[in-house]
Order: C-alpha cells, then sequence, then structure tokens
C-alpha cells in the first residue's frame, strides 16, 4: 500500500509542476514590459518573428544563462529556449537592440494564477490615448472599472496582446480586469 500511495503522490507532484512553453511575437518595437516575464525554472520562451525582418534572440551581459538564435530572417521564423536556472535574464535582438529587448526572470516555482498575474502587464500607464495589454497567456476579456466601482469599458482579447482606445475615460485612476479562461487579475491604470 506505501508503493502505490508513493507512487499517487509523485505522479500528483509532477502533473501540479509541469512546465509550460509561453508564446512572444517578436518584431520591431517589441521591447521593455512587452518583451519582459516571470516564468519558473523549466518553462520555455519561444519567440515568433511577427514580421520579415532579420532578428535575433540573444542574452546580453549580467543573463543568468546563455542563448543566442543568431540572425534569422523570416515571418512566422520561431527560436524557443528552455530556461533552467533561477535568475534575470536580459535580451536583445542583435539587429535592432534599441528597439527589441527585454528580461526573462526566472524563479524556481508558481502557482498558475500567481503566475498569470505576474505576467500581465499594461503600458503606458499613465496613458493618454492607447493602451496595451500584453500577457504570457491568452486573454479572453477585459473590464475596466472607475475608482467608484462602475464598469466604464470592456472587450474581448486580441491574443496575447490587446490594445485599447482610451480617449473616452476622463483624467483618473481606473482598474483594469483581465481575464484568461478561469485565471483573472486586476491592475491599476491612471488615464492623463
Amino acid at each position: 500500500m506505501k508503493k502505490i500511495t508513493l507512487f499517487i503522490f509523485a505522479f500528483v507532484v509532477s502533473v501540479a509542476s509541469a512546465q509550460q512553453t509561453f508564446d512572444l511575437d517578436w518584431m520591431v518595437g517589441v521591447n521593455g514590459a512587452a518583451a519582459s516575464f516571470t516564468i519558473e525554472v523549466g518553462d520555455t520562451m519561444r519567440w515568433t518573428w511577427g514580421d520579415a525582418l532579420p532578428h535575433s534572440v540573444t542574452n546580453q551581459g549580467g543573463s543568468q544563462e546563455t542563448f543566442d538564435s543568431g540572425i534569422i530572417t523570416g515571418l512566422g521564423t520561431e527560436f524557443s529556449y528552455t530556461f533552467t536556472m533561477e535568475g534575470t535574464n536580459p535580451y536583445q535582438c542583435d539587429v535592432h537592440a534599441g528597439t527589441m529587448f527585454g528580461t526573462i526572470t526566472v524563479i524556481p516555482a508558481l502557482s498558475i494564477d500567481d503566475k498569470f498575474a505576474r505576467n500581465v502587464k499594461i503600458f503606458p500607464n499613465p496613458v493618454e490615448d492607447q493602451l496595451t495589454i500584453a500577457s504570457l497567456y491568452r486573454l479572453d476579456t477585459f473590464k475596466i472599472y472607475d475608482i467608484s466601482g462602475r464598469k466604464v469599458g470592456e472587450g474581448t482579447g486580441t491574443g496575447t496582446y490587446t490594445q485599447l482606445q482610451m480617449s473616452y475615460l476622463k483624467t483618473g485612476m481606473y482598474f483594469v480586469k483581465v481575464t484568461s479562461g478561469d485565471l483573472q487579475t486586476t491592475l491599476q491604470l491612471i488615464k492623463k
């Protein structure tokens, strides 16, 4: 009986810590918060070229791990890397270093809810006209609430990047609730 219990426990632990692959559309202008995520040891990042220009995915100095796609050209081209050590990994496109860069932070373990919440980004914040919501997960819906809790906007996500027109909102503080399946998180937003 002890052997069966141990087997079941080992199975549950291995299912609970299943590693994931996350996708990032990699093109000119994707940088900073839009290209910086927190993942677990053993997770894989897959960069997919979103334009036909030559790009690379290359670690920068101070990176915990060494990875380099070399310069590759072609819409839809992919480069994947599985991160195996805790730490920060700044990276860039060597061809477009000033406009294509980010950081992958690797930590030992996260719950699915924490991983989702840490990897939903809104920018710019404060915002004037156009807001971008970026995530490692496909976004299903978003709802915008004013400080009194009244819903002032909502919509459907368009993948891992969603752009919203915010010019209709008055200056002030808002909350953006984002969902992906059963996952949800709420972020604070300032409208200029």
